[in-house]
């Protein structure tokens, strides 16, 4: 079980979450907050697996509390959910220690995924931001990676060994039982991975997974 505590100014937004999380399998909501000074001590007192997180917070900036949450809650991650579609903050929030960046206007969509993404030591990037978040990697590293390795270190392992088996011509039910999966999750892993590497055609990918092949024999 996923267990989350929710912080964001908005109390119809938290009411919201709240029953909404709830009522996904695997995950549930430990706390709730719209008080930036009490966030701290609900997390220490709950430390849950997940602080789901606003940027926009009163007395106290969404992005000044991430340190003081991994420090008297190391072992939770945080996803910030924010309105703001700004590589700048992404790159902060990261920086300080966010595993997380989830935009407001995509939360029907991505919340859960991202949750659960998260939850498994993993970065969760909104799509539209991946680009950014390709660009700021490859920058702040002292090696330099080509867009194609920065795109395919960007799927999880999954999203991987789903992708791997599309380039190879494998039906989803296929997939599913090599990896003893559904077909329906199968079908969602194919989905997120073309969507976060931006494709639009199988060709694309057999590309890519042709591309990395070739970087793993090295």
């Amino acid at each position: 079980m996923i267990t989350v505590v929710l912080i964001d100014d908005h109390s119809i937004l938290l009411s919201t979450l709240k029953i909404f999380l709830n009522m996904q399998e695997g995950i549930t909501v430990e706390g709730t907050t719209n008080d930036a000074s009490y966030a701290v001590e609900l997390i220490k007192s709950k430390t849950p697996d997940i602080v789901l997180l606003d940027i926009s917070m009163p007395k106290i900036n969404g992005i000044d509390l991430i340190p003081k949450i991994k420090k008297n809650s190391p072992n939770s991650k945080i996803l910030i959910l924010t309105m703001f579609e700004d590589k700048q903050y992404m790159q902060k929030v990261l920086e300080a220690g966010a595993s997380g960046f989830l935009l407001k206007k995509a939360m029907d969509y991505d919340l859960v995924y991202a949750i659960k993404t998260v939850a498994r030591g993993e970065t969760y990037i909104h799509p539209s931001m991946l680009e950014d978040f390709i660009a700021n990697k490859n920058n702040a590293s002292n090696e330099v990676f080509s867009r194609e390795e920065m795109l395919w270190d960007a799927l999880s392992k999954r999203e991987k060994e789903v992708m791997t088996g599309v380039a190879q011509g494998f039906t989803n039910k296929e997939i599913a039982e090599k990896h003893f999966l559904s077909e329906k999750t199968v079908a969602t892993y194919r989905s997120r991975g073309m969507e976060k590497l931006g494709f639009s055609s199988k060709s694309q990918l057999i590309d890519l997974i042709y591309f990395n092949l070739k970087i793993l024999k090295k």
